[in-house]
């Protein structure tokens, strides 16, 4: 039987198949989640306590004081987790991202998924040039900052000479727009260099993004929405139950582990479809990656 040629799809598309490699690929999705992020979000959980649940909780902000808190942690550790987050956030970003990748790649070519710890297991096998591009992604984006804050500095007293605090709203709405438009441009370094299709990625993403913004900007865009309304709504709910702070905080925390992975999903299903959209049909795209590369490791045999 012959292999049918992937075809371009839209936004809703692209997000209906996402939530059902989401639906039917959960527990692999969570494990991976778990062992990236569990340890730091459960510190995060530790040391929040009752701060989050009054973010919820309509007398909670009304009457709330930093004296009502219940961290398990001490109030010097807040430091501490920050920077935690932020290494975490820069050392196992890229090898989740690129296990979901591998996922939806082993979906789109007809084979069973490997296991979490397959997927992982893949990703570190390319972890030096994962975490190498990230960085160099990450000192990108602060020039890119700089240099915008710079321009938005001169800019900004021009036009509000002009227009007043009507030229600041639309200076401010330029910059972010302009921000993002970079991000969306240069993100989707990570496949190519999971897959092994180049080293760094970033001249292959803007070549992939090209005539593909604003169809990407408006999934990203819908799906953060999306998103934030469910941890809202969730948040509020468990407001509503009586329960301790630090709980309150944990069962936030699974909450956001819960959504975490949709996003990640839906990057690696755009990233797919830009290759469709680029010529390149999945057969092609297998051909250049190798036939080992992506082939999970056997099983190890009964003794």
């Amino acid at each position: 039987m012959p292999h049918e040629v992937p075809k371009p799809i839209g936004i809703g598309r692209m997000i209906d198949l996402s939530f059902q490699l989401y639906r039917k690929h959960f527990a692999k999705l969570m494990s991976i989640m778990l062992i990236c992020y569990g340890l730091f979000y459960l510190l995060q959980a530790m040391t929040q306590g009752q701060t989050v649940q009054s973010m919820f909780n309509m007398e909670g902000i009304v009457n709330y004081s930093s004296a009502d808190a219940e961290p398990l942690l001490s109030e010097g550790s807040h430091g501490w987790v920050v920077f935690l987050f932020g290494l975490v956030f820069l050392f196992l970003t890229p090898v989740a991202v690129a296990s979901v990748v591998f996922l939806v790649y082993h979906v789109m070519k007809g084979e069973e998924a490997p296991s979490a710890l397959q997927l992982l297991r893949m990703s570190f096998k390319r972890y030096g040039g994962l975490l190498g591009s990230s960085v160099l992604f990450a000192l990108m984006m602060l020039g890119f900052i700089i240099a915008i804050a710079i321009v938005t500095m001169i800019l900004g007293m021009i036009v509000a000479a002009i227009l007043g605090g009507v030229g600041i709203i639309l200076v401010s709405v330029g910059v972010v727009f302009t921000f993002y438009y970079f991000v969306i441009r240069f993100m989707y370094f990570l496949p190519v260099v999971a897959l092994q299709e180049e080293s760094v990625g970033f001249g292959r993403s803007w070549s992939l993004t090209r005539q593909s913004f604003w169809r990407l900007f408006g999934l990203f865009l819908v799906m953060m929405l999306l998103i934030y309304l469910f941890n809202l709504v969730a948040g509020f709910l468990l407001a509503l139950v009586p329960m301790s702070g630090i709980v309150f905080a944990l069962l936030q925390m699974l909450v956001n582990l819960l959504t975490a992975p949709i996003l990640y999903v839906v990057y690696a299903v755009s990233y797919f479809d830009l290759r469709v959209r680029d010529g390149m049909g999945l057969e092609e795209m297998i051909n250049r990656i190798g036939p080992n590369f992506m082939t999970p490791p056997p099983p190890p045999a009964d003794q």
